[in-house]
């Protein structure tokens, strides 16, 4: 039976690729849908197209119409594409707010009949539209976009309410500018069938930004380097991702610097060359109870990161065993078990020993 939502999908993807995007054809599953030709090898190797065949994921993208096509003629199942992130010319970033309560309800395959439905919509950055559909037309004093984290309402939360479980990525996201003072720029807003949404972000060059699913807050997935956004006109299982009523297309925002700053956390220090010397006798100078409250300022979905971070720098300064129970203690707080604050500290331990092992333990 001819699969009536391929050609559909194609057409976006070369719709896609004209304007500068790399894409790549998804199964309803939203996975890439060339099989791997590696998939029968007993022992496969990393690979990502040097063989010269197809089948290697976000590898394989490619804004070239007949590469496309190729791609979507090795997989007659396709029913959507992925459009890659990182690259130039936009070096796209995605901002990917899932909604618990989302409610699908969007029209559905062709040859099957639509659930239009009316979908809960947020008003995030003026690129979407109300419950009816209609797009959202922002105050003047607004600019288009939610100024300092505001989105248009009259307590400066989100419009949509949280879901039953309190994960609400565009309430996160309106708090987080807030929080760091930036604004959520009008941008490409693709709906999902599930309710959320996916906002496109052009980023800087030179500059991977990297993956990551609850980093920034619960509900808020980041897609950079190495990842991808299932694009406008695919369809998935649950239903269709289409453009936001009165969203730019195919033309990202930049990056917010405050949200990019956020999005790319700092580099862990350089190995220390071996210099044995006692501890420090302080072990609380204003550095280190700086350590304590970056732990002590940890959301959910970073504290571990945060915790291993502050606790390898402790180590590496000589305090760590005498600052190791004040950055337990404030993990706890954040509300992270015991046994994982223990667990996170002993392997920052672990790390920083073997950062700093004198050069004759390395033979």
């Amino acid at each position: 039976m001819a699969n009536p939502s391929l050609a559909h999908a194609l057409a976006h993807a070369l719709t896609a690729a004209a304007h500068g995007f790399r894409v790549i054809p998804l199964t309803r599953a939203k996975l890439p849908a060339v099989r791997s030709p590696h998939h029968h090898d007993p022992a496969p190797l990393p690979c990502r197209g040097e063989c010269g065949r197809l089948g290697h994921g976000v590898h394989d993208a490619s804004a070239d119409p007949r590469a496309i096509r190729a791609l979507f003629a090795a997989a007659p199942w396709a029913t959507g594409y992925g459009i890659a992130c990182g690259y130039a010319p936009y070096h796209l970033i995605g901002i990917d707010l899932d909604l618990k309560d989302g409610r699908p309800g969007y029209p559905g395959e062709p040859g099957k009949p639509g659930r239009p439905g009316r979908p809960q919509v947020a008003r995030a950055g003026g690129a979407t539209g109300d419950r009816d559909g209609r797009p959202w037309r922002p105050d003047a004093n607004r600019k288009g976009g939610m100024e300092n984290g505001k989105d248009g309402t009259e307590d400066g939360k989100s419009g949509l309410e949280h879901g039953k479980d309190g994960t609400n990525g565009l309430a996160a996201l309106a708090r987080l500018a807030r929080e760091h003072a930036f604004a959520i720029p009008r941008t490409v807003t693709v709906l999902t069938p599930s309710g959320g949404r996916h906002l496109w972000l052009s980023g800087p060059p030179g500059l991977a930004v990297p993956n990551s699913a609850g980093r920034l807050a619960p509900g808020i997935d980041v897609r950079g380097m190495g990842g991808y956004l299932v694009g406008p006109g695919s369809y998935g299982s649950h239903g269709s991702y289409r453009l936001a009523p009165g969203s730019p297309a195919w033309d990202p925002a930049p990056v917010p610097a405050a949200l990019l700053r956020l999005l790319t956390p700092p580099r862990p220090a350089p190995p220390r060359s071996y210099r044995p010397g006692p501890p420090s006798h302080d072990p609380h100078p204003a550095a280190l109870e700086g350590l304590v409250r970056f732990v002590r300022a940890s959301r959910e979905g970073q504290r571990n990161d945060r915790l291993f971070w502050a606790a390898c720098r402790a180590y590496e300064t000589g305090a760590g065993p005498e600052l190791a129970p004040a950055l337990i203690d404030a993990a706890l707080d954040t509300g992270l078990p015991p046994h994982e604050a223990r667990a996170t500290v002993a392997s920052a331990a672990r790390s920083a020993a073997r950062h700093l092992q004198p050069p004759e333990a390395w033979a």
